[in-house]
């Protein structure tokens, strides 16, 4: 059984709910599990270090335009 058939067979029994009672306690079970925005809890610590994917040589010198500055 592969995922879209499980979605397909999800949104059948979600669209056969008649009752009311089942249909909040879905929905309120569909909100706990899913994360909370803005807080710092879904922050993971080192997530996003895939994202930088080179560091040049020289990246902590200062560029050469700031030369004047520092005389």
């Amino acid at each position: 059984m592969n995922i879209d058939s499980i979605k397909v067979e999800l949104i059948n029994w979600i669209a056969g709910l008649n009752d009311r009672q089942a249909i909040n306690k879905l929905m309120s079970l569909k909100k706990k599990s899913m994360p909370a925005k803005n807080t710092t809890d879904s922050k993971i610590f080192g997530s996003g270090k895939h994202l930088i994917e080179y560091i040049a040589d020289d990246f902590n010198e200062p560029p050469e335009m700031f030369n004047m500055y520092q005389k």
